[in-house]
C-alpha cells in the first residue's frame, strides 16, 4: 500500500512538473498588510501563502507564539515559519509540491525543505524552522521563500539582530503614532477624513488610529494601553482600557468619541496613550462651534 500511494505521488508531481510549462502566476507580485510578498496566480481558485514567523510553536495547542520579523540570535533560540494556505482544499485530489527554501544575508538558499500534501491530507499550511544560535547564524537580513512545482508564490523578509542590538531596541521602548480622522473607508478600512480640527455637529464623530511600533522590546510580555480623551476643561470626558495578550501580534489599536452639540463644547482638546502607567504619546485637536446653514470648516 506504501508502495503504491509512494508511486502515485511521483507520478503525479512529475506530470504536474511537466504540465505546468507556461507560468501559472501574473508577473506582478502584491505585498499583502503583513508585509508577505505574493506572487498571484493567474486563475480565481488558484493556491496562495500568507507567511507568519514566529518563536515557537505551543506544543499543546499549536499557538503561535512571539510573532513577528525581528529575532534576537541566541543559544537555543529558533525561527518557525508557517504558511497559510488559501484554496488549497480546491485542490484535495491531488498532489501538491511545495519547497521551503531560507536565504540568509548574502542571498544563498542554506536551508530547503520539501512537503508533498497527498490527496486525503488534510493541512492548510506548511511549517518548517530553523536555529538562530550564536554559531549557526549571523546578524542580519533574512528571505523566506516558498514554491509551488518549483514556481514562487510567496516571500517574505525577517531580520535577526544581536543581543546588544535588542537591548537597544528594549530601552527605546514602544513607539505610539496618533492618527486622528472623522470617518473610516468602508472598503479598505483605513483612516479617512485625517484632521486635527473637528466641527461639532449631529452624528459626528472622532476616531484615533494609534499605530504601535516597536513591540518586540517587551517581547511575550501582556501590555496595558490606556487611551485617554481631554476636553477644553483640561479634564478627562472618556478613558479606554486596552489590553493585549501575551503572543499577541496586533499593531494598530483605536478608540472614538461622539462630537455631538449635546455632548462636546468647542475648545482645544487632547488625545493622550498611556502604556501602563506612562505617557508615550499625545495628539492636540481642536473642536469647532457649527455654524447655522454651514459647518466652519468641513471634516
Amino acid at each position: 500500500m506504501i508502495r503504491q500511494i509512494l508511486w502515485f505521488v511521483v507520478v503525479t508531481v512529475a506530470v504536474e512538473i511537466l504540465t505546468t510549462g507556461c507560468s501559472e502566476r501574473a508577473s506582478e507580485p502584491v505585498i499583502l498588510p503583513d508585509s508577505t510578498v505574493i506572487y498571484p496566480a493567474k486563475k480565481a481558485d488558484g493556491i496562495s501563502a500568507k507567511i507568519t514567523f514566529c518563536r515557537k510553536l505551543s506544543s499543546k495547542t499549536g499557538k503561535r507564539i512571539g510573532e513577528g520579523t525581528v529575532f534576537t540570535v541566541m543559544e537555543t533560540e529558533s525561527v518557525y515559519v508557517i504558511a497559510d494556505l488559501e484554496n488549497r482544499f480546491l485542490h484535495s485530489d491531488r498532489v501538491l509540491m511545495f519547497h521551503i527554501d531560507w536565504i540568509d544575508p548574502e542571498d544563498k538558499s542554506f536551508y530547503q525543505k520539501r512537503i508533498d500534501l497527498i490527496p486525503g491530507d488534510s493541512s492548510a499550511a506548511l511549517t518548517s524552522s530553523i536555529s538562530i544560535s550564536p554559531d549557526k547564524r549571523l546578524p542580519g537580513e533574512y528571505l523566506l521563500r516558498i514554491y509551488l512545482f518549483r514556481e514562487l508564490i510567496a516571500e517574505k523578509k525577517f531580520k535577526l539582530i544581536t543581543e546588544s542590538q535588542a537591548a537597544l531596541v528594549r530601552a527605546r521602548g514602544i513607539q505610539a503614532n496618533i492618527v486622528l480622522c472623522s470617518k473610516v473607508d468602508k472598503k479598505t478600512g483605513k483612516p479617512a477624513g485625517i484632521d486635527t480640527v473637528f466641527t461639532i455637529r449631529e452624528k459626528g464623530k472622532i476616531r484615533a488610529f494609534i499605530d504601535l511600533t516597536n513591540r518586540q522590546a517587551y517581547g511575550d510580555r501582556e501590555l496595558t494601553f490606556r487611551l485617554n480623551w481631554i476636553g477644553p476643561d483640561g479634564k478627562s470626558f472618556y478613558s479606554k482600557q486596552v489590553d493585549l495578550p501575551r503572543g499577541d501580534t496586533t499593531t494598530t489599536i483605536n478608540s472614538s468619541i461622539s462630537i455631538t452639540p449635546d455632548k462636546r463644547q468647542p475648545g482645544k482638546c487632547l488625545f493622550q496613550v498611556y502604556l501602563f502607567d506612562d505617557l508615550i504619546a499625545e495628539k492636540k485637536f481642536e473642536l469647532l462651534q457649527e455654524t447655522k446653514g454651514k459647518a466652519s470648516r468641513e471634516n
